[in-house]
């Protein structure tokens, strides 16, 4: 490189060694970029492991709030059921008591038309005589 900076006419040796620090020099360069590749590359793995396990997190707590959510909508259906149940068993009482009812005004009705009949025959009976 002297020689070089001198002005100097450069033999066929100095060619040789100046190729030969050359290739050195970019051998050196190659060997750091594969070590910041490599590095890069092992980083990139940590921050896929750390998302891979931060993902996993996100799915066992979507597993937990869907868990929850599915034993609280059983819960809301079995109550529903109860429910309905409920309902069905008043449905059933009251339109007992309908019918009950219903045969009690029948009854009166009955009684009110034999009533009526027995006044109209005692009415009939009293003016005839």
């Amino acid at each position: 490189m002297r020689k070089v900076g001198e002005g100097k006419k450069l033999t066929t040796e100095d060619l040789v060694v100046l190729m030969l620090g050359l290739f050195q020099e970019i051998r050196k360069d190659v060997t750091e970029t594969n070590k910041r590749i490599d590095a890069l590359y092992e980083l990139m793995g940590k921050n896929y492991e750390a998302l891979s396990r931060k993902i996993d997190e996100t799915n066992k707590r979507i597993d937990i709030i869907n868990d929850s959510l599915s034993k609280r909508i059983e819960e809301t259906n079995k109550r529903i059921d109860e429910l309905s149940k409920g309902m069905s068993e008043m449905r059933e009482s009251i339109n007992r008591r309908i019918d009950e009812t219903n045969k009690r005004i029948d009854n009166l009705y009955d009684l009110l038309g034999k009533i009526y009949e027995t006044l109209v025959k005692q009415e009939t009976t009293t003016h005839s005589k």
